[in-house]
């Protein structure tokens, strides 16, 4: 299952998911993962949460960020929420081009049943089609 939360910069989807993650603590029926491009610290997000920064692994670009998701899911077959916090930031790259992106991770989220939890910088009124039937 894919959940897309767009929002225009400021309107609290940081906060949206944080809280959606911390509410998944305790009937979460494996790991939970939150994914940021964020520098600043995320006190706010229990700490049984395993936290990654992606600009410490220098990620340029929809394939490069599929393939670290395939290594963290590889390393991890217990995981069963992906929390992604500003993919448009993290991938560099516009929302109309994230297209096989989409679809390649929806792959992912069936084969082992992982949820992504996705929020981008957008106006909710002018997305895609193709993220239409995932927008929360």
């Amino acid at each position: 299952m894919i959940q897309v939360i767009v929002g225009k910069k400021g309107t609290g989807k940081t906060k949206t998911l944080i809280g959606m993650a911390n509410s998944m603590i305790d009937s979460s029926k494996g790991e939970i993962v939150f994914i940021t491009n964020e520098r600043k610290s995320m006190l706010e997000l229990d700490h049984q949460i395993r936290l990654i920064k992606t600009y410490e692994f220098g990620i340029i670009g929809l394939k490069q960020f599929y393939g670290f998701l395939c290594g963290i899911i590889a390393a991890n077959y217990d995981i069963d929420q992906i929390y992604i916090d500003g993919l448009l930031e993290i991938l560099n790259d516009e929302i109309g081009n994230i297209k096989p992106f989409i679809y390649s991770i929806k792959k992912l989220s069936d084969e082992y049943n992982i949820k992504f939890i996705l929020s981008m910088c957008g106006d909710p009124e002018s997305v895609p089609a193709f993220l239409k039937e995932y927008i929360a």
